[in-house]
């Protein structure tokens, strides 16, 4: 099951399959990305629920998962940040995985910031990341290469205040510049996350090393379907190509 089984249901004009407009994908974008946030959410306080007595407990990079750390070496991951491979919602779910866009056509990329909300005295938290954080600034930043012409695309910036305590996950929607042509020559797009606590003596900072690729690559030529899944400290790109 990827990401994509549980989007929301289709609103009366998604049923008719004709294509949405940029405001009316990111507004299923946006959906999505806060309802599948708060089913991760529940999946992880389950988990912590599960985790009960374990002091030493830590939340793992790959949201959603939890490791019980080892009483000397174990981790405690106190803030971080993931996301999705390009989403595309212009039509009626499930929505559509993609990293081959077509120009004109809308794509998201999904970040969920976490903020940890256990405490793990052994690695200095007493109080939790998610009680530190509360009331504090945050700016992420969506970069992004064109790798064929070295440029670099316009950066893209949302900045908020968490509030007290900092929830576990936090979504946030950024949308890809895919309505105009790249020109004659597709554009293969990298795309990278980062994230940081902007009040002072808050050191506090990640970019996405991991990231959920929502596609399904089938197998040809002998090699191996790949399905979908998370890939680590792999780059996170995407074909643009024009009409």
């Amino acid at each position: 099951m990827t990401a994509l089984d549980d989007a929301p249901a289709a609103s009366a004009s998604a049923a008719t399959g004709v294509p949405a407009s940029q405001d009316v994908a990111l507004q299923r974008a946006t959906q999505w990305a806060t309802e599948y946030a708060a089913r991760l959410t529940e999946r992880i306080q389950s988990h912590i629920a599960k985790q009960n007595g374990h002091s030493s407990a830590g939340l793992a990079p790959r949201i959603g998962e939890i490791t019980a750390g080892d009483p000397v070496t174990g981790f405690y991951v106190a803030f971080d940040v993931a996301v999705t491979s390009p989403i595309q919602f212009g039509g009626p779910p499930p929505y559509q995985p993609s990293k081959i866009i077509k120009a004109g056509e809308s794509a998201f990329i999904i970040a969920f910031m976490f903020a940890n909300p256990l405490v793990d005295a052994l690695h200095g938290f007493l109080v939790p990341a998610a009680v530190q954080l509360s009331n504090r600034n945050w700016r992420m930043t969506l970069d992004q290469l064109n790798l064929g012409t070295g440029a670099a695309l316009t950066q893209q910036v949302v900045a908020s205040t968490f509030v007290g305590p900092a929830p576990v996950l936090t979504p946030v929607v950024f949308s890809l510049p895919t309505l105009a042509s790249p020109g004659p020559d597709p554009a293969l797009i990298e795309a990278n996350v980062t994230v940081e606590i902007t009040d002072p003596a808050q050191p506090y900072a990640a970019f996405a090393t991991d990231f959920f690729d929502v596609d399904y690559d089938p197998s040809f030529l002998g090699i191996p379907s790949t399905p979908a899944g998370w890939r680590n400290e792999l780059p996170n790109r995407y074909l643009l190509y024009s009409n």
